[in-house]
């Protein structure tokens, strides 16, 4: 046996920094090649040695957890997932656009999505009297945001009403997810669903006849708590004809306490097609975006008629775990 047993547990540790998590596989091996050289069992009588089987044991036990899943799932304490995904139907040439579902051109002009000038309450409305309570298009619509900056998201659920479209409870700096949660039997929406900022005037979020729910690659990060981007991505779809040619870009507002219009570049990257392409650029290690903070996808479009898709995928950390 060895006079002084290598410390694993720190091998690990400087494994991970230099080449990414190991794969359960090399721990395996790892643990095989150490109990032959010291012709140990987990049942040594060698307590220092058998300590470091234990922990690399439990390493090599946590890898068969499906992290992500486990967040999902609820399961990790301070950790929540995010897709962020979001679709522009109408992008013309040389206009900046971002990607949710108020951003189609009109008269040639995208619309940029505009955050509240300050914690507002929203009126929710459709565009078809179908859309209401009792009525045969959404019935009811829950509503996610924050109401301050330095608060976790929170949510609410409004019921529909043609007649006096409902005003939500909370005043929201921003939301960044709207979804029909019953409905009739031509839902989930018959007509554009809205959310109007009080004083402003401004939509916040939109949901697109017969989708259902926003399609807005728009999320607002609180202070407090981190966002780690695992990878972004985007697709572009042509009716036909030359090439399009689509510009993206992850953008970040890192102050929107203080204001909402500045966004920053945190990742270009460019899409072409003749009928449809998509990219998907991971980030290895996750890019960190610490709260608050707005994050959102946005391009510039070569050429008229493009339908633009774009997504950002991660994890949202209450800092200290």
């Amino acid at each position: 046996m060895a006079d002084a047993p290598f410390n694993w547990s720190q091998w690990i540790d400087t494994a991970k920094e230099r080449a990414g998590y190991p794969t359960q596989y090399f721990f395996r091996l790892i643990l095989d090649l150490w109990r032959r050289v010291e012709n140990l069992e987990d049942s040594s009588e060698d307590e220092a040695l058998g300590g470091q089987i234990a922990a690399l044991w439990k390493e090599f036990e946590e890898l068969k957890t499906d992290f992500g899943l486990e967040v999902a799932k609820g399961n990790i304490a301070g950790h929540s997932s995010i897709n962020k995904f979001g679709r522009n139907i109408e992008v013309d040439s040389g206009t900046t656009a971002d990607i949710w579902d108020g951003g189609q051109a009109t008269a040639g002009v995208s619309l940029i999505w505009v955050a509240p000038t300050a914690a507002r309450t929203h009126t929710i409305a459709s565009t078809s009297a179908s859309d209401t309570s009792g009525g045969a298009g959404a019935r009811t619509v829950k509503i996610y945001g924050l109401t301050a900056w330095n608060t976790a998201e929170t949510s609410e659920t409004v019921t529909m009403d043609t007649a006096s479209p409902p005003v939500t409870s909370n005043s929201y700096v921003i939301i960044h997810r709207m979804k029909v949660v019953t409905k009739g039997g031509s839902g989930p929406n018959v007509g554009i669903i809205t959310a109007t900022a009080a004083s402003d005037g401004t939509v916040t979020a939109q949901i697109r006849a017969g989708v259902g729910q926003t399609h807005m690659a728009i999320y607002g990060v609180p202070s407090g708590h981190t966002l780690y981007i695992n990878d972004v991505g985007g697709t572009v779809n042509k009716a036909g004809g030359a090439a399009g040619l689509v510009d993206m870009d992850l953008l970040v507002n890192q102050e929107p306490d203080v204001e909402i219009t500045t966004f920053v570049s945190k990742h270009p990257f460019g899409l072409q097609t003749v009928g449809s392409s998509g990219l998907i650029p991971p980030f290895v290690p996750p890019k960190i975006i610490q709260g608050p903070a707005i994050v959102k996808a946005q391009c510039v479009s070569g050429t008229n008629n493009m339908d633009v898709s774009g997504w950002f995928n991660g994890y949202v950390v209450t800092n200290g775990f």
